[in-house]
């Protein structure tokens, strides 16, 4: 072998070495930029997570604010609804009642007007059996004799006149005048 023969194989060892140290080289600065942008995609892609988590949150809680304010609202809505409702049903209810007032009242001075009537119509027919009674009495009163138990010019012997009434009992039922005027009153 000669000189020349080496020679041409040292250059070939020596263009082999420097395409392969140069190729791995390459290799060795493709990895490292790889693996760079590895970090880079990661660091970025956990960035943008973290800013889509805040805007996220912050979104979230303008959501849960306006619902509150809706929901706020709606409560409002829904109280003086049911105010304006209940103030209709009570309305209507006070109405009847005060109807029912009015009517029991006119009732009530019908009532006492019929019972005043009644104690009038009473009273007059109280007189009236009186009168009656003391009537009777007179004309059944016979003619005054002399002597009680004589005998009459028929020759009959009178019977004893009837004992008087007896007086009205201080204790017992009430009188159905006085029931009525307590009646009327409102009293008992």
């Amino acid at each position: 072998m000669g000189f020349s023969t080496v020679l041409v194989i040292s250059l070939a060892a020596g263009v082999i070495l420097i395409v392969g140290g140069g190729l791995m080289m390459y290799m060795a600065n493709l990895v490292r930029s790889a693996y760079e942008i590895k970090v880079q995609i990661n660091t970025e892609v956990e960035e943008r997570l973290t800013k889509m988590g805040d805007d996220l949150d912050k979104k979230s809680r303008w959501i849960k604010r306006d619902l509150l304010e809706e929901i706020e609202k709606i409560k409002a809505a829904l109280q003086t609804d049911n105010a304006r409702k209940m103030e209709e049903l009570t309305g209507s209810l006070r109405q009847k009642v005060d109807g029912f007032e009015a009517l029991l009242h006119s009732e009530r001075a019908e009532w006492v007007k019929a019972v005043e009537q009644d104690r009038h119509a009473i009273a007059t027919l109280d007189g009236r059996m009186k009168s009656a009674t003391k009537q009777s009495k007179k004309t059944d009163e016979p003619a005054p004799q002399s002597e009680p138990g004589a005998p009459t010019l028929a020759g009959e012997t009178p019977k004893p006149a009837p004992p008087p009434a007896p007086p009205a009992r201080a204790s017992g039922p009430t009188p159905v005048g006085d029931f009525l005027q307590e009646l009327g009153n409102g009293t008992r």
